[in-house]
């Protein structure tokens, strides 16, 4: 796809869309990037239907729809595209954010600026009794797209083991062989199709188009320390150090709500709307019949005669349950909040991955600008023999990363940037008023767990010594942090460096046990009518990343409610 001088042709083609730059000034900034004129007036045809379709629905509010998902994320859009391709479902979406029609969503090394912005809820934990007690923010994206909109635009499925754990909890059919069907049917992959991989999916992804010569050195140094580089971490084998598959084409950010909900967007049985705030879901009895919502400054209600879906993300998602009265009922009944279902594990069970801000080196030349996504390779490795899947996951990051604890650094740096994607430590997310505005108290409980730090501390020394390689002689002027610290004074730099990952999961559990929040096909247990389909489900999180399974539970989600809506 072309790109503009001053953004890119997918961010003018959304601004059409969402009624922010009209015909005319499109077909203009088309011409000065140099597309051709049919090819600009036919991308201005389509985005201009999709306009004028959100705006006859939004300007004819429906009081009932088949079906309502609450955010669009990495799951909501999947659904919001998924449900609605049967013309005979009518579909409406809540987002509480914006369009997400800021350049810097479509410009993918450009993530880290997103965050702390109004793109952002700005979520941040309690102080973390284990990591110094710092206060550590937890981005959430807040537009369309939600996360995936925000996020470094990485693809990782998870390792196989992580599904056959799902499915053996109680969980059929999130088995790594059903999962890896659906992955494939999801993808368009520019290394084309395998046994594991798919082309001709909604989902564009692609391999780094021309990695950063820093990326290139980061292979060759784990290669250099012992660890050797895997073809395809997607694949069938997860181990090993390789580039990152992204999700960018042409230049761009392509996140799945490009790939599925914005051409859906023409369609007349879907209403999508931004700036919609839920502030409770409706019960009448034990069945979810719909939501209240803030629009326009107004407070509305709408039915659904089918089926309500959260799709709000792991804080937001139990967020919206205990405000609604669903959740433990004696920390609800403790805010005034009335009871409508007593369900323990609302907001139990909390995990994200933890990333270690950061080894740092000062480069003894000029570093090219970012490339790609700004951190375009990584390794998955084991911190000891014994494990049976990588549990820790270095990457590269092409500017420093630090925390504010040790910052800041000179411009011209980059760093290896520690990761913990098996975490031993569990938190929690509850309610800190019956307000709905106010945001929860969220405890990640980082480093809760003996077995995390010492996982981290052997992520550390492993990123030093790819950093101190041979591979990276060219840029490595000096090791600005931690340096060759003991393991005592070691430890204590990672509590203080310790940060967000990115990816809080498993407040709303899926299982059988009397913890779980919801059943195998999503349901949440003892109501009707109500699904939640995001991260919050995922029984244990996955090794790596967690967009690509956000999108796979949506995907299931859809189909689980498309074969009961026909069964």
């Amino acid at each position: 796809m072309e790109r503009n001088r001053n953004g890119t042709l997918g961010l003018l083609v959304h601004q059409v869309r969402s009624g922010e730059l009209d015909r005319e000034g499109f077909l203009q900034a088309a011409k000065e990037a140099g597309v051709p004129a049919e090819r600009a007036a036919l991308l201005a045809e389509d985005a201009l239907a999709a306009c004028e379709n959100q705006r006859r629905l939004r300007e004819s509010p429906r009081e009932a729809h088949d079906f309502i998902v609450i955010g669009a994320g990495s799951a909501g859009c999947v659904l919001a595209a998924r449900l609605s391709e049967d013309p005979a479902n009518q579909v409406l979406v809540l987002e509480a954010g914006g369009p997400g029609t800021h350049p810097d969503v479509f410009i993918p090394s450009r993530w880290k600026h997103l965050l702390g912005t109004e793109l952002d809820w700005n979520y941040q934990t309690v102080p973390q009794r284990n990591a110094a007690d710092r206060i550590v923010p937890c981005p959430r994206g807040k537009m369309l797209g939600g996360c995936a909109s925000n996020n470094a635009s990485v693809w990782v499925r998870g390792h196989r083991e992580d599904f056959e754990s799902w499915a053996a909890q109680g969980n059929p059919g999130w088995d790594a062989e059903t999962v890896r069907r659906i992955f494939k049917e999801l993808e368009d992959y520019s290394g084309g199709a395998d046994d594991y991989r798919g082309t001709g999916g909604p989902l564009r992804i692609s391999r780094a188009a021309d990695p950063h010569p820093l990326a290139h050195a980061f292979l060759e140094g784990a290669r250099q320390t012992g660890v050797p580089t895997t073809r395809d971490y997607n694949g069938a084998n997860m181990e090993g150090a390789g580039f990152f598959d992204l999700c960018i084409a042409d230049g761009e950010r392509f996140n799945v709500a490009r790939g599925l909900l914005f051409p859906a967007m023409s369609r007349p049985n879907l209403t999508v709307l931004t700036h919609a705030e839920v502030t409770r879901l409706i019960f009448e009895g034990r069945r979810c019949t719909g939501v209240e919502f803030r629009h326009g400054g107004q407070v509305r209600r709408v039915r659904a005669t089918r089926e309500v879906v959260l799709s709000a993300g792991a804080i937001n998602s139990p967020k919206m349950l205990m405000q609604s009265g669903v959740g433990p009922a004696n920390e609800l009944r403790a805010l005034g909040i009335p009871v409508v279902h007593d369900l323990p594990g609302v907001g139990q069970e909390l995990q994200d991955h933890i990333l270690v801000a950061g080894v740092n080196y000062e480069s003894s030349v000029p570093l090219p600008p970012p490339r790609g996504n700004g951190a375009e390779a990584t390794l998955f490795w084991r911190s000891h023999p014994g494990l049976s899947r990588p549990d820790i996951q270095p990457i590269l990051h092409e500017f420093p990363v630090v925390s504010p604890e040790f910052g800041p650094v000179p411009d011209n740096c980059y760093s290896i940037i520690p990761g913990l994607i098996r975490p031993a430590s569990r938190g929690h997310l509850r309610l800190a008023s019956a307000d709905p505005s106010a945001p929860p108290i969220i405890d990640m409980n980082y480093l809760g767990h003996e077995a995390d730090v010492e996982a981290l501390r052997i992520a550390v020394e492993l990123s030093r010594e790819i950093g101190a390689s041979r591979a990276f002689d060219g840029f490595r002027k000096r090791e600005l942090m931690p340096g060759p610290l003991g393991r005592t004074a070691m430890v204590e730099w990672i509590r203080k460096a310790t940060t967000c990952f990115f990816h809080p999961t498993s407040t709303c559990r899926m299982g059988v046990d009397e913890r779980a929040v919801v059943d195998p096909r999503l349901r949440v247990h003892g109501l009707e009518g109500l699904r939640v389909a995001d991260a919050s489900i995922m029984p244990e999180i996955t090794s790596g990343p967690t967009n690509a399974p956000a999108i796979l539970i949506g995907e299931q989600a859809s189909r689980f409610m498309l074969a009961a809506r026909h069964g």
